[in-house]
């Protein structure tokens, strides 16, 4: 323990590691309740492996900080007697879209904290998901399972732009590699939302979250076709994963809680690639496409932490002191 407090950086990051792995741990158990294929439960049993370490720190070092340790997610909120609702196919392309998300959120951790543990414990961490990451991707490459990138001719020589026609939305140049690389992302990323929405609204018993889901869903895959159609505008196929991976399940696997929970998480990943590529763009059209389209994905993260607020969903992170409150007392 160190001499040291914790900083709000080490803190949000901590705490935040806890909530999202304790929901990854009862989702991977019910993953492994269900797999069949041998090498892709290897993969999720260390997965779980790795979460489940993670919980277990983060919780130590809250208890010892006098941090309050959040109630994340447990076994209450997943039902593993209940029939299969994914097909193995689900399960590499689930690891590499939750690997992919968990190593940049262990390198944004470690590159804000200060006390020398608390790296330790997110390079640790970063290692860890770095190598299931890869893992992973080797044996979904081998099994197929993996939807690989576009594939194009590079042109010859390095040429300079020569006009602001470049970036015109009404130009006809083809889309550049860093263009290609956040759509084609973009593409995989709403394609597991889409999956998720589907496979969530058919085993709720709530109206309200069923109907949350299904927006969710044709949300996702209204901006999957966008993407797909501008890749396919350069002349280049769009690679396009497989959305039939949930079986015809109705019964309820996860509480209301977690789904929604989840879906809040995909919101937050999704409004950050679309920063990230609307701001990488060189067309115009690409990136007012990005803009517009963060702002419906806003709009619906909006309503979903109204529907968790009102049935007493939503944690608090930890926050500093009301000294106004205080003094008024």
């Amino acid at each position: 323990m160190s001499n040291v407090g914790l900083s709000t950086n080490e803190i949000a990051s901590l705490w935040t590691g806890y909530t999202e792995h304790s929901l990854y741990v009862q989702f991977l158990k019910y993953l492994l309740a269900t797999v069949e294929d041998t090498e892709a439960e290897e993969l999720l049993q260390d997965s779980l492996t790795l979460s489940e370490r993670m919980v277990g720190e983060i919780e130590q070092i809250f208890i010892n900080e006098n941090v309050p340790v959040p109630h994340g997610f447990t076994d209450n909120d997943v039902n593993l007697k209940a029939e299969k609702l994914f097909l193995d196919g689900f399960m590499i392309p689930f690891l590499e879209h939750t690997l992919m998300v968990g190593t940049l959120a262990h390198g944004t951790a470690l590159l804000t904290s200060i006390r020398k543990d608390i790296r330790d414990f997110f390079t640790q961490s970063l290692d860890e998901s770095t190598t299931l990451f890869n893992k992973t991707m080797d044996v979904g490459l081998e099994k197929g399972m993996i939807v690989r990138p576009p594939q194009i001719t590079v042109q010859p020589g390095v040429e300079y732009v020569q006009s602001k026609k470049y970036l015109s939305a009404f130009g006809n140049r083809p889309l550049s590699t860093v263009e290609l690389t956040h759509l084609f992302g973009n593409i995989k990323t709403n394609t597991m939302g889409q999956m998720l929405c589907m496979a969530f609204s058919q085993t709720t018993d709530s109206e309200e979250v069923g109907a949350f889901m299904n927006r969710g869903m044709q949300i996702s895959q209204k901006h999957a076709q966008l993407f797909a159609k501008e890749i396919r505008q350069s002349n280049i196929d769009a690679p396009m994963g497989s959305n039939s991976y949930v079986t015809n399940a109705t019964s309820r696997v996860f509480s209301d809680k977690l789904m929604m929970h989840f879906m809040s998480m995909l919101s937050s990943a999704g409004q950050g690639n679309y920063s990230t590529a609307s701001t990488a763009s060189m067309k115009y059209d690409l990136t007012l496409n990005y803009q517009r389209l963060s702002v419906e994905i806003a709009l619906y993260a909006k309503d979903g932490v109204d529907i968790m607020i009102k049935n007493g969903w939503l944690e608090e992170p930890p926050q500093a002191p009301d000294r106004n409150t205080l003094s008024n007392k």
